[in-house]
């Protein structure tokens, strides 16, 4: 955002990492990794996000309920992203 003013730009911290739970970054792939399957366009079911939480509850039993529902929602997007031809609309 630019402006004529510069109390309309938003300060940027200067080498500040803005994310609070590196370690989700850390295991992400092996999540992704673990994910994929039931992310499949041609097996999905209405519960798939359900199940997919609970899969990955089972193999990281010590992330908190929020955590995986972070994950999951990030596994999500990144799998949409990363097969964008291979998905129909």
């Amino acid at each position: 955002m630019t402006g004529s003013n510069d109390k309309e730009v938003a300060p940027k911290p200067e080498g500040a990492e803005r994310r609070t739970r590196p370690y989700l970054r850390e295991i992400f792939e092996r999540a992704y990794g673990v994910a994929c399957p039931l992310l499949d366009p041609n097996l999905r079911t209405t519960g798939s996000v359900h199940f997919l939480r609970v899969v990955l509850h089972d193999n990281f039993p010590e992330l908190y309920q929020q955590d995986v529902a972070i994950l999951s929602v990030a596994i999500e997007r990144v799998f949409i992203e990363r097969n964008k031809s291979d998905i129909p609309l």
